[in-house]
């Protein structure tokens, strides 16, 4: 089942979910070393190309190429975690590109698919991972598309830090207090606001004594007052 850790990284894309066993296995893959922007741009399209990649150090984010060029982030991984690369182009429709970025210098380790299916057939838990690894890039990217819905700003963030309230339990004082990493950036692309608006909008919440962000987490001290600030913009 999945742990507060899981959910938090659905949620908070930048944080890392559990650590993969498909990491013991990286004697049998292939090294290599990303600096920072560099990208993954190639797609997987035979059985022997590398497709699933385990990162060792460091961190990717999943974009893709918006009509202005620029780029749209959907999620990230972590080191621990794992991903698929593109496959067969299907994600790639002209000039329009899935690729992955490393955002600091990065280590991964890839695996084709022809590996990965022998690795399976040894160890069946590496498939049951797999599996979950597919099922987090679909929450992350379903929980942003749900809380980019919305058209208040206000309300995006709202929304979302009553999804984390959900996920991690209030002490006795009825504070919820959850580990994040994500910076006012990563936010406002997380739930497509300008970072100006979003910087301005969590000083409301905090000035009012709602929340308290730091660079390690996010304290909520009044759930029950997020659903007050649904209609501020």
């Amino acid at each position: 089942m999945p742990s507060m850790e899981d959910y938090t990284a659905v949620l908070i894309p930048t944080m890392p979910f559990r650590k993969l066993k498909i990491g013991q296995y990286i004697d049998q893959a292939r090294k290599r070393k990303l600096f920072k922007d560099e990208t993954i741009t190639v797609s997987a399209r035979t059985k022997d190309d590398l497709y699933y990649y385990y990162v060792d150090k460091g961190q990717l984010r999943c974009s893709f190429t918006k009509i202005n060029g620029e780029p749209a982030t959907l999620f990230f991984r972590n080191e621990g975690n794992a991903f698929s690369i593109e496959y067969g182009g299907i994600a790639s429709v002209g000039e329009y590109k899935m690729h992955f970025v490393a955002t600091r210098d990065t280590v991964v380790f890839g695996f084709s698919q022809e590996q990965l299916f022998e690795i399976m057939q040894e160890d069946p838990e590496i498939f049951y991972e797999f599996i979950f690894v597919c099922h987090m890039a679909f929450g992350q990217m379903g929980h942003r598309i749900s809380n980019t819905a919305v058209p208040s700003s206000m309300q995006r963030i709202i929304i979302w830090l009553r999804k984390l309230c959900t996920i991690h339990p209030c002490d006795a004082n009825g504070a919820c207090t959850i580990s994040s990493n994500i910076t006012i950036q990563q936010l406002a692309d997380l739930l497509a606001i300008h970072v100006t608006t979003a910087s301005r909008l969590i000083n409301t919440l905090e000035t009012d004594g709602v929340i308290k962000r730091t660079r390690n987490e996010i304290a909520v001290y009044r759930p029950d007052r997020l659903s007050n600030y649904e209609g501020i913009d």
